[in-house]
């Protein structure tokens, strides 16, 4: 005689049983308590021995405790019970790393991560396995992947990873001096109405006199000098170390004295606001995919902030600039050496300490094409190259919002109607005065 009735009664309520069991291990472990938790999956497992959640989230359990090898044991069973999911890889993967089985945790996550690539976690700490294994070039790879999808995780992975370029103490180095030109006409500045700027009534601290802010991308001397060019050697693996000291972005009177500088990926920035007033300071990054908001944050009025440099690898450039005053900018080129400067007044760089070689160099400003040059430095010598930019060959885009009414508000019918009318009789504190150089022959024959 068979009782149909009690025993599909007897396997429901078994089954009741284990699933209460193992939802009460589930619910302790989301509140951080591991050990009951495991308490509860093992009576799970006691009532129902197939239960293979159970014993895969016994090992995560188990693991969380710091008993590696009986999580390992508990996943060995679900997966033998044929439970496989990216997530108990992952775990598994854990485990084996904690145990310092390298080569397996590495073999598990990357299982997890073919099975289920959008876990940002297992790609982060494949990552850190990849080290452990000296696989620099798959660690980077990491931290690529990592970069648009968890930026915290990417840099935090980047750090951990050591840079290309190895300081050395450099004996018997030389030296590369030259200077920078401008043949042609000199790019005209840009001018910004501060009637449309949010804090006209301390904007016009530094104006020139009719309404306006000059923002100067080209200064050029009066012997042809090119200033604001950072001129930067390529190919030198090692060498003299960085400076500590953090580079500076100093916010004064809405305007910053650096037009230019040179920024390696990962180093902090300190952005120091002297003005009474907010700037909202946004940073993009540049490269031939064109141009990325990295981060955006206000700096408060007499405030200082750190702000960390972390792009992808192919970018090129780097913007710091506040969206608030647009004539308030830093342009910075990636360098990967500390071997750069920065042409002064007359268009003058000196860079030292160079390790003796042959190395490319590139002359670069924001709104012209680079230009390249080749040297070769002799022990304790000093080598010398000179650049020469031509005014024809300028590529400056003008944005929208750095030319014309950025901040213009539509409830303002015209300018007249905006902040009382147009202030051309701004009370200046710091006239800023534009001179064109005078038309005269050039070396090469030409004229402005």
């Amino acid at each position: 005689m068979t009782f149909p009735t009690s025993q599909s009664y007897a396997n429901s309520k078994l089954n009741l049983d284990a699933n209460r069991y193992y939802t009460d291990g589930l619910q302790l472990s989301q509140a951080n308590y591991w050990k009951e938790a495991a308490d509860e999956f093992r009576k799970a497992i006691q009532v129902d021995p197939k239960h293979k959640l159970a014993y895969a989230n016994l090992g995560v359990a188990l693991s969380q405790t710091g008993q590696h090898k009986e999580a390992l044991l508990a996943f060995d069973e679900a997966m033998r019970l044929g439970y496989d999911h990216a997530l108990l890889r992952y775990n598994r993967g854990l485990s084996f790393a904690s145990l310092n089985l390298v080569e397996e945790a590495v073999r598990e996550i990357e299982l997890s991560l073919k099975q289920d690539f959008r876990n940002v976690r297992a790609v982060y700490n494949l990552g850190l396995l990849y080290l452990k294994q000296d696989r620099l070039t798959d660690a980077r790879n990491q931290v690529n992947l990592l970069y648009l999808r968890n930026n915290n995780l990417a840099k935090k992975l980047f750090d951990a990873i050591p840079p290309k370029y190895k300081v050395m103490s450099v004996e018997n180095g030389g030296s590369l001096k030259g200077r920078v030109s401008m043949v042609g006409k000199v790019p005209h500045p840009r001018f910004f109405p501060l009637i449309a700027s949010p804090n006209i009534e301390y904007c016009n601290r530094m104006s020139n006199g009719r309404g306006h802010r000059i923002l100067f991308d080209f200064t050029v001397s009066e012997s042809r000098g090119l200033k604001d060019t950072v001129i930067k050697l390529i190919g030198i693996p090692k060498g003299k170390p960085f400076t500590t000291n953090i580079q500076k972005v100093v916010m004064n009177r809405c305007h910053t004295p650096n037009y230019v500088i040179g920024v390696r990926n990962g180093e902090t920035l300190l952005l120091e606001n002297k003005d009474p007033i907010i700037h909202e300071v946004v940073t993009y990054e540049f490269s031939d995919r064109g141009a990325d908001q990295r981060s955006h944050r206000p700096v408060d009025a007499h405030t200082s902030q750190v702000r960390d440099v972390f792009v992808e690898p192919l970018t090129e450039e780097y913007l710091v600039k506040c969206n608030l005053h647009p004539f308030l900018q830093t342009r910075g080129i990636m360098v990967d050496n500390p071997y750069y400067a920065v042409s002064d007044e007359e268009g003058r760089f000196s860079i030292k300490d160079i390790p003796p070689g042959t190395y490319k160099v590139v002359a670069w400003h924001p709104f012209i094409p680079n230009q390249l040059g080749t040297i070769t430095i002799e022990p304790g010598q000093q080598a010398k190259i000179d650049f020469s930019f031509s005014g024809a060959d300028v590529r400056r885009k003008i944005y929208n919002d750095d030319w014309f009414m950025y901040h213009f508000q539509s409830m303002y019918d015209s300018f007249e109607n905006y902040y009382g009318g147009p202030r051309v009789d701004d009370s200046i504190e710091v006239l800023q005065v534009y001179k064109p150089l005078a038309n005269r022959s050039l070396a090469d024959g030409s004229r402005e």
